[in-house]
């Protein structure tokens, strides 16, 4: 046995409670606070607090009480906690919804018995247990007993806001409320609209239509069972009455009758200081505006009283009419200008006051067609709001044309105010082409205001037309559309790109035809300054080299001593050395293979320039080696050359072998002979009066080579220029 005192921490303090888990005091608990503020929260607190204990002692306490039913949260309705309930009948729905109340509150209770003789008022006990229901819990009946028969429970008197908030949800409750319209539900059920509280409610009836029209207008006392439609997420969306058959429904102030009601203007509906209840109904009269099959009905009144203004405003043309919108109860067939008497209910759901519910009495059979002409206005006057409800005209530029589920609907614009102009889906809609100039007749209406201040003032209307005869086009689109626009626009903006790609095309043309012009101009240059260095060579070096040969050959006919013959002999050997290098320099300079042949084609050149006396030349060239610039192909042309003459002047070689091979970064050319190779010194050092390798190593800095020299007296003589490719690549 588990006790417990205390507030259990509610706002409110009340006197500490006793807890002693069984199932006697369980079930006192609720009552030992009946009275008190915070009640339903109390309740419910307790109630999950018991269960919730229950379930962890293991005890299984009964519910006895109905508001502990519906007050018991969804999932642990689920669990199935037991319930045995005494209660009235309070409604049946067959086939197995029976709602009972006891002196807490209502709930329901389901079951697959035959329900037999049942009926409102029997006390009944239920067992079974709690299922999530809906909306609230109900139970799950395993058996049920009638204990006795008596009358139904005693109404509760509920309003609006009672039964939208479902406090009385499944109860039996009474309102008293202005009927407003009767219809039928099915074949054996029926329907009244009624106001309650300016709300309209529905009140279903369990029994078939009746013809009795007494009730419209008239005050009901109606009593019923409060429900109402649930969604998937347990709420209530909109509460109705269900009443078992029309003996729940009385006339507690009959109706006014329709004949004595005075006529009241348009404007003067839902008026401050009005002498007609908003909840009852009014007579309207005018004429005819325009009239829909879904029993839309609008009328002009031509007389209307003009609203009392803060100050007065100047105007400059008389006041519009009012027009008004009306609902009908039943679509009735008329003529446009016909004048006609409406009665209905006052409603305020646009931006003027309208009628609901309302029957139609013809004036006159005769239409007056000038009473219903349109008005012409513009934009800003449409936006206004003086003519909502009413029928105008005003010219605007067709934007674009689109079906909806209501019809077909234009999108226009007028003085820079666009809005729509909707034909009903009953109509075949106009094909007009975008950007035509129209002349557009409707009913004007208001759909969206914004509350500046103490004023409301109207942010968008739209047009109603009555048929496709309301739009006359006034002039058909211009050529100059959006989209043939935008064409153009992209076709010059694709002529004005190709020919920037063309000129760019163009003046890479140019610049390379430039380039190779300044090329050729340049090799040209270069060609004639070679020929007249040449030509300077031969005509003054090479000459004075002869004379002083000449002169060296008679010096040396004549007796000299040995030490002096020795020295005519080496300077005549040191002059005819430089007259055969005069003669390989212009021979160079005159020879312009090398400004236009690769390297290869330039080294086999070298090769078949020799003597037939020569030694055996052997060629091993790459062929795809990569492209260079002209001046390092003259380098390592001039740079073989040297080494090719090294071999033949002092190597004595029977071979020589030229060799050019690359890879991805370096090339590497070669040149070696079979001959009596020379001392290492003379490598580095050079011998005196030759300067072949100091040249060698002069030009392999230019181009950003390395240059070895491998040689041992008696094994011949290898040259090797590895040089990298990168530095060297042709310019671009």
């Amino acid at each position: 046995m588990i006790r417990t005192t205390g507030n259990l921490g509610f706002p409110q303090q009340f006197d500490p409670i006793p807890l002693q888990w069984d199932d006697a005091v369980i079930a006192k608990m609720p009552r030992a606070m009946d009275g008190h503020p915070s009640m339903p929260r109390i309740h419910t607190a307790l109630l999950i607090l018991t269960v919730l204990m229950s379930q962890t002692l293991g005890l299984r306490s009964q519910i006895t009480r109905a508001v502990d039913v519906r007050n018991l949260p969804a999932d642990l309705a689920a669990t199935n906690q037991e319930v045995s309930l005494i209660g009235k009948v309070s409604f049946i729905e067959v086939p197995g919804t029976v709602f009972i109340q006891d002196e807490t509150a209502g709930t329901f209770f389901r079951t697959k018995r035959p329900l037999g003789a049942l009926s409102p008022g029997d006390t009944v006990e239920v067992k079974g247990v709690t299922v999530p229901g809906l909306y609230l819990t109900g139970i799950d009946a395993s058996d049920f007993q009638i204990k006795e028969q008596g009358d139904p429970p005693q109404p509760i008197p509920a309003q609006y806001q009672d039964l939208i908030n479902g406090q009385f949800h499944y109860q039996r409750v009474v309102i008293e409320a202005i009927g407003r319209r009767v219809s039928s539900l099915d074949e054996n059920r029926s329907l009244i609209f009624v106001a309650l509280e300016n709300k309209v409610l529905e009140v279903r009836i369990d029994a078939p239509p009746q013809t009795n029209q007494a009730w419209v207008d008239a005050r009901l006392r109606i009593v019923g069972l409060a429900a109402g439609g649930i969604n998937d997420r347990r709420q209530l969306v909109f509460p109705y009455l269900r009443v078992t058959d029309w003996s729940d429904v009385t006339v507690i102030e009959p109706a006014p009758d329709p004949t004595t009601l005075p006529v009241l203007p348009a404007a003067g509906m839902l008026r401050f200081g009005s002498s007609v209840a908003s909840s009852h109904r009014v007579k309207v009269q005018g004429v005819i505006l325009a009239s829909f099959s879904d029993g839309r009905l609008f009328i002009r009144d031509s007389s209307p009283p003009l609203p009392p203004a803060e100050t007065p405003v100047p105007r400059t043309k008389p006041p519009p009419a009012t027009a008004l919108a009306a609902q009908l109860i039943l679509p009735t067939e008329v003529q446009l200008g016909q004048a006609v008497e409406l009665i209905g209910f006052p409603d305020m759901k646009g931006f003027s006051a309208s009628l609901a519910d309302a029957e139609i009495h013809p004036q006159s059979d005769s239409p007056d067609s000038s009473a219903a002409e349109s008005i012409p206005v513009t934009s800003i006057e449409m936006l206004s709001g003086n003519y909502d409800a009413d029928l105008i005209t005003l010219p605007a530029l067709l934007l674009e044309t689109f079906r909806s589920a209501d019809g077909t609907e234009y999108r226009l614009q007028a003085d820079g105010l666009s809005f729509t102009a909707a034909l009903p889906a009953a109509f075949l809609p106009r094909q007009l082409p975008d950007g035509s100039r129209l002349q557009v007749t409707g009913i004007c209406r208001v759909e969206s205001a914004t509350d500046k201040g103490f004023r409301t003032h109207p942010d968008r209307a739209s047009l109603l037309l009555r048929s496709p005869e309301d739009i006359v086009q006034l002039s058909a689109p211009t050529w100059w559309t959006a989209g043939r626009l935008l064409a153009v626009v992209s076709a010059l903006a694709l002529l004005t790109l190709l020919g920037a790609i063309w000129i760019a095309s163009l003046r890479r043309q140019v610049a390379k035809q430039a380039a190779s012009l300044r090329l050729r101009i340049t090799q040209e240059a270069v060609f004639e300054e070679r020929q007249r260095i040449a030509r300077e060579f031969h005509d003054t070096l090479e000459q004075e080299l002869t004379g002083l040969s000449l002169r060296l050959d008679a010096a040396a006919t004549r007796p000299l001593e040995n030490k002096a013959l020795d020295l005519l002999q080496t300077s005549r050997h040191l002059v005819t050395r430089i007259q055969t290098e005069a003669r390989n320099i212009v021979t160079d300079l005159r020879d312009e293979s090398d400004l236009n042949d690769d390297l290869p084609t330039a080294l086999r050149h070298l090769a078949s320039r020799q003597a037939p006396s020569a030694p055996t030349f052997t060629l091993e060239l790459a062929s795809d080696l990569p492209p260079l610039p002209k001046h390092t192909v003259h380098h390592l042309r001039m740079i073989a050359q040297e080494a090719v003459t090294n071999a033949l002047k002092h190597s004595a070689a029977r071979n020589i072998q030229i060799a050019l091979r690359h890879s991805p970064t370096h090339l590497t050319l070669t040149v070696s002979d079979d001959g009596i190779g020379v001392e290492p010194t003379s490598l580095i050092t050079g011998q005196p009066g030759h300067f072949g390798c100091m040249g060698i190593r002069e030009r392999c800095r230019k181009i950003h080579a390395d240059v070895d020299w491998k040689s041992a007296p008696g094994s011949g003589t290898r040259v090797t220029v590895l040089m990298p490719l990168r530095s060297n690549a042709p310019e671009s």
